[in-house]
């Protein structure tokens, strides 16, 4: 994972991480509420050797120090311990107090400073106070070379510090900045580790990492909505979006649109049928001339939709039923025409299959710049994987956040084992706010402005609604 993609694992995640934050600053707040203070209490020795001769005085300072080391080990030994319990009249054992002593030696010094950690100021200053009276009395008792002779090395306590003021424990600012900072630490790694793990596709870097196809566009979620709308202007994150996806069609080595392109997903309620519905519009409204196709023999409801005539389509021109030109209907004040289904198929793959498929779709591209075809999705049906080698493109169309990897792969491979040409994907159902534009709530307020008798109930497919301007109408759009 490199730089980038960490990032957007962060923008992605986000959530996640604040919350382990939070999480890791509630309990250090706990942690520091629930800790009894705890005080640390300080006294102070000073050792030295008897010898007065300033010729051995380097030499003695030497042996000092080195002295010093083995008595910070022995400061809270059992004979030292019991007289301060026994002086002080303490309820404890020898191995309780010998937990709260320590001693430590500064380096090149002769000093031997002993703490005393207590839960009272005053109680742990006592003890310190009085560990280091014993102590100097039991380093006078084991450095004396004979019961008459001076001790080779004296120990003096030295100042006489106060209890001590404020506590040691705990430390509540140590304590939120360790809780925060664990809280975060845990919170990017379950990000990291969830998005490791996620088997959904949900970004462009996605399709192109763990599918090997380029993104040719994305599509912002859909406003739902339940009545065919009118003209309205231009200029939503949607329009835009279908703008640029129109703008990348031209991939092909002479850099034209396809003439014929197919749109196909792996499951239902993917955003497939609305995607042809708008792309074809939005080529349409640039002034070529489209023809939209509706493939999809097992569920048809293009006709419907867009407040066509159930008239005969495109099952009856391949049985020979109905002429071509009989079939195709104007949308659109013309600048988009349908083929719709027409009469249900008993068998669809067999229609779909025959020669006079091919031939039907010849024709349409001699007669049109585009022919945008819908079909059924690729996992439940082989109707698209029987269209995608007659048209000259497909885009593999997926919803981001829903569609897995597996099944992608699945309708990939049933594209490439037909020899299909995939341009590319389109993710569907992308969060608005992902895409420059206006503000969340405009679109509909446009609507609101149009005229009521361009407004009409009207069904809608696979739950992505279109949205066109300059004077081409768009249907309303819902999942099926």
């Amino acid at each position: 994972m490199d730089l980038r993609e960490f990032i957007d694992v962060l923008r992605r995640r986000w959530r996640i991480v604040m919350v382990c934050g939070l999480v890791g600053l509630a309990a250090a707040v706990a942690v520091t509420v629930m800790t009894p203070p705890t005080y640390t209490a300080k006294a102070q020795l000073f050792v030295a050797t008897n010898d007065k001769d300033s010729a051995d005085a380097y030499a003695g300072g030497l042996f000092t120090q080195q002295r010093v080391k083995s008595y910070t080990r022995i400061a809270n030994s059992p004979t030292v311990l019991e007289a301060v319990i026994a002086e002080l009249d303490l309820k404890t054992t020898t191995g309780q107090l010998a937990k709260k002593i320590s001693a430590q030696a500064p380096l090149d010094t002769t000093l031997v400073d002993i703490r005393v950690q207590e839960r009272s100021a005053a109680s742990a200053q006592a003890i310190a106070d009085e560990t280091a009276v014993q102590f100097t009395k039991y380093i006078d008792s084991i450095e004396k070379a004979a019961s008459d002779a001076p001790p080779v090395i004296k120990a003096s306590v030295v100042g006489e510090p106060g209890p001590p003021s404020a506590p040691t424990s705990p430390r509540p600012a140590l304590n939120l900045a360790i809780g925060l900072l664990c809280g975060l630490v845990v919170g990017i790694t379950g990000a990291v580790l969830r998005q490791s793990l996620d088997t959904t596709v949900r970004s462009a870097g996605d399709v192109r990492r763990r599918l090997g196809l380029p993104e040719v566009g994305a599509l912002p979620k859909p406003v739902r909505r339940g009545a065919h709308t009118g003209p309205v202007a231009g200029g939503t994150p949607r329009d835009e979006a279908l703008s640029q996806l129109r703008a990348r069609l031209p991939s092909s080595s002479d850099g034209r649109v396809p003439s014929s392109l197919l749109i196909a997903s792996a499951l239902p309620r993917e955003g497939r049928t609305a995607t042809a519905l708008d792309l074809a519009v939005n080529v349409a409204r640039t002034g070529r001339r489209v023809v939209l196709v509706e493939a999809d023999l097992r569920r048809p409801q293009l006709a419907r939709t867009l407040g066509l005539a159930g008239t005969a389509g495109l099952a009856d021109v391949l049985t020979g039923e109905a002429p071509l030109d009989g079939a195709l209907q104007s949308w659109g004040d013309g600048l988009l025409r349908v083929l719709a289904a027409g009469t249900p198929a008993p068998d669809p793959s067999a229609l779909l299959s025959s020669p006079r498929m091919t031939q039907l779709l010849r024709t349409l591209e001699s007669d049109a710049d585009l022919v945008v075809l819908d079909s059924p999705p690729l996992l439940p049906y082989a109707d698209a994987a029987i269209l995608a080698p007659a048209t000259e493109a497909v885009l593999l169309v997926l919803r981001a956040g829903k569609i897995r990897y597996g099944l992608a792969h699945r309708a990939l491979e049933s594209l490439t084992s037909v020899h299909a040409r995939v341009m590319g994907a389109v993710l569907t159902g992308v969060p608005a706010e992902r895409f420059p534009g206006r503000r969340p709530g405009s679109e509909a307020r446009e609507r609101s402005h149009a005229p009521v008798s361009d407004r009409r109930p009207a069904p809608v497919p696979d739950g992505e609604p279109g949205r066109v301007s300059a004077g081409v109408r768009s249907p309303a759009g819902h999942r099926r």
